[in-house]
Formats: structure tokens, sequence, C-alpha cells
């Protein structure tokens, strides 16, 4: 039996080194050889730079007031899901039809509706402003019809 030969093959060209001709030695420094090349010199890595100058960082105090905007936006927009639920209770409760009382509600304006100190919503005032839409827009009530009620009813 013949003895086979060991070819001694040389470790594959990665894809920097075979497009680029940039060839990573296993320290981690670039040589800077040929596509194929067996090396060169070595140059140490890239000092790797801040993405952000110094100087063009934002002030903290500008930073602060934005997000303060931002959490009185969310807040103003909380109070305003607050009492529209709400709001949509107590037309219910006073006769406006179920499936139309929260399109009623958006045609109301309820900016003046305070929260009390447990963060709930001036029911009184909510009521007030209701009964007037429903007086109002009376074609939201059950019962009211513009072409009358049907025989039987």
């Amino acid at each position: 039996m013949m003895a086979r030969k060991k070819k001694h093959k040389s470790p594959p060209e990665s894809v920097l080194e075979s497009v680029f001709g940039i060839r990573l030695d296993a320290d981690g420094a670039e040589g800077s050889g040929n596509a194929g090349g067996t090396g060169g010199t070595t140059t140490p890595p890239p000092h790797p730079q801040p993405e952000v100058d110094p100087a063009d960082a934002p002030d903290p105090a500008a930073v602060e007031a934005r997000a303060d905007a931002l959490a009185e936006k969310k807040e103003r927009a909380v109070h305003r899901a607050v009492v529209r639920s709400a709001a949509v209770d107590v037309a219910r409760a006073q006769g406006i039809k179920q499936q139309r009382a929260p399109s009623f509600v958006k045609l109301l304006d309820f900016s003046g509706v305070a929260m009390n100190s447990d963060g709930d919503p001036d029911e009184v005032e909510i009521a007030r402003i209701v009964r007037a839409g429903a007086d109002e827009y009376p074609e939201f009530q059950v019962g009211s019809s513009p072409y009358g009620s049907a025989p039987g009813r």
C-alpha cells in the first residue's frame, strides 16, 4: 500500500484578505499586505473616536426641559383619557345610547374638568357637561329618533 503524502494546506483566505488586501494576524493587529501577500508592516489598530463631539453635546438643562415637556404632554393625555372614560360612563347613565356614548363624548369639551387630589375627575362637572350635550344633541338619547317612534314602542 502506498502512503499518501499530506499536502500542506495554507489556512483559507479571509474575505478581508481576498477582497481588500487586509490580513488579520492572530494577535489582532492588522497587516497591510497585498491580497495573497504574506504580511508587510503591522499597524496598530485605529483609535476609536467618540460618536459625539464634546463641544456639540446637548446642554443638560435643555435635555431636562425637553423631558419635562414630554412628561407634561403625556400627563395631559392621560388626564383627557380618564375624563373621557368617566364621561362615557356618565353619558350612559343619563340615557345616551350604549353604542353611541363614546362618539357623543367626542363632541363635548371637557377642557375645564379638574382632577381631585386622588386623581379622579370632577364627576359633578362632567355630569353638567353631559346634560348640556344631551340637550344639544337629543338624537343620541335612548328612545329618540328624528322619524318618531315605531308602533308598539
